[in-house]
């Protein structure tokens, strides 16, 4: 297994950090005319930082020429970028360069949260848009990071997902996951009650010892719902130049954002994070646009619905909002009539095409649910489908009709079929634990691509409405 060493050196100015130096040592060596590193040029129209010095590739024996070459298009939205060496090297391998933090363009509407981006008190963002790794990205090595905080003023702290003390080692990590967490330095405040750090500069817009309380109490139940196998759980926050809070779920981390004069309560974040959180554990494989993502978002959705009333963190009057606004939601979205591989050859032309598997999946689900629970006069749930498919690595959607068949004897591929198809659901009316009641209603068709641009003055069509159940 190769060693990856990454070194990251932050530079203050103006009450924020003004570039980033990186440094990647390596014991894995680059032979002439091969991809020795790679890195994303552009992930969902986020490109990677400006380069302030370009990447410079040495070994023993000096520097080791190299050149860029595109490579194929990734699940249709990220585009890498391999250094090809020109020479075999020598000895272990450094690539060094600096990068100035993304300056986000007037307009722009940032989803997901990928790019590393300032504010005052520091920056944060994930390595997808800053970082060079090994072009395998299925690969494990030997991980270990440092922050030099030379260039930053007295009190200044990088945070990673995995580590809060300015250094971390793993064994057996994904060079994936290298990408897909978030790195966070400047002047950081936190709360931190083990395992969950909360993170942010400057202000938020909530009271921050009452949102991370609500934080930890969330993600404790789930970890002990899902039998998570231990390990930290890190929500980072962030100022954005644009109106409208949200925020990307990452490995074991959440990255929260919001603009300056958002209003966001409590309740919001915690609905919010409470999706989120979900995504730690039920999975599948959607490397093609649209195969899993009805199930991703789907039990995200669910989950982050029903398990705050269990916990009595939402009165049962509040969870009927929170069902009609997730899953009543569908029939207002002109695009869900599209089949799943529709909507994800979309997801990034289309933004209502991003909101239908979230509302397709949770209907689907709490169905499934429902059916379960009668079938097994009450003994299984969908939860114990989740969690047979949590033996898996990557499971497939046949997993998932597989273990439903196994849990409760139903055998569910025509509903599974209708539901890829754009197919309309009728909602059982036992979902949601059988404490609400669901009718038919006339609801308000909304027609826009990003939440500010929302109005109620869309036309009537046919949905659905859930109230408490009396």
């Amino acid at each position: 297994m190769y060693s990856y060493s990454l070194k990251l050196q932050p530079e203050w100015k103006d009450d924020s950090v003004s570039s980033l130096h990186i440094e990647i040592t390596t014991d894995k060596p680059c032979r002439k005319g091969e991809d020795a590193f790679l890195r994303i040029r552009n992930i969902v129209n986020i490109p990677f930082c400006p380069f302030q010095k370009d990447p410079v590739l040495t070994d023993e024996k000096g520097v080791v020429s190299c050149h860029e070459e595109d490579r194929p298009v990734m699940q249709s939205f990220i585009y890498p970028v391999v250094l090809v060496a020109d020479r075999d090297s020598q000895g272990p391998v450094t690539l060094s360069y600096t990068v100035s933090p993304r300056i986000q363009p007037e307009g722009f509407r940032s989803s997901p949260y990928f790019d590393l981006v300032p504010e005052k008190g520091g920056v944060n963002g994930t390595g997808n848009t800053f970082l060079y790794v090994f072009p395998d990205l299925d690969r494990t090595v030997t991980f270990d990071l440092c922050w030099d905080l030379s260039l930053m003023p007295a009190g200044a702290k990088g945070i990673w997902n995995f580590s809060s003390s300015g250094t971390a080692h793993k064994e057996d990590f994904l060079m994936s996951n290298v990408l897909e967490t978030v790195y966070m330095c400047g002047m950081v405040k936190a709360v931190e009650s083990s395992p969950v750090g909360f993170y942010w500069f400057d202000t938020l817009p909530f009271d921050a010892e009452e949102g991370a309380g609500r934080i930890v109490k969330l993600f404790k139940a789930m970890a002990e719902m899902f039998r998570d196998k231990g390990g930290d759980y890190r929500v980072f926050a962030r100022h954005n130049q644009f109106p409208g809070y949200g925020g990307t779920a990452l490995t074991r981390s959440y990255l929260f954002g919001y603009e300056k004069n958002d209003t966001v309560s409590l309740d919001d974040l915690q609905d919010l994070l409470a999706h989120e959180m979900v995504h730690n554990w039920p999975t599948m494989d959607d490397s093609e646009a649209g195969r899993g993502t009805w199930y991703l978002e789907g039990s995200a959705e669910y989950y982050s619905t029903i398990v705050p009333f269990e916990l009595g963190m939402r009165s049962a009057e509040k969870t009927a909002e929170v069902i009609n606004r997730k899953a009543g939601c569908y029939w207002q979205n002109p695009m869900h009539t599209l089949s799943n591989a529709e909507l994800g050859r979309l997801y990034w032309k289309d933004l209502r095409c991003q909101r239908v598997p979230y509302a397709r999946g949770i209907l689907f689900l709490s169905n499934i649910d429902a059916q379960i629970r009668r079938a097994t006069e009450g003994n299984k749930t969908l939860l114990d489908v989740e969690l047979k498919l949590l033996e898996k690595r990557m499971p497939e959607p046949s997993d998932f009709l597989e273990a439903v068949k196994f849990v409760s004897g139903l055998d569910v591929t025509d509903q599974y079929e209708h539901m890829c198809a754009g197919q309309d659901p009728v909602p059982d009316p036992d979902a949601f634990l059988g404490k609400f009641t669901v009718r038919k209603a006339k609801v308000r068709q909304q027609n826009f691509q990003n939440a500010v641009e929302k109005k109620d003055d869309g036309p009537l069509v046919d949905g659905y409405v859930w109230e408490v159940r009396k």
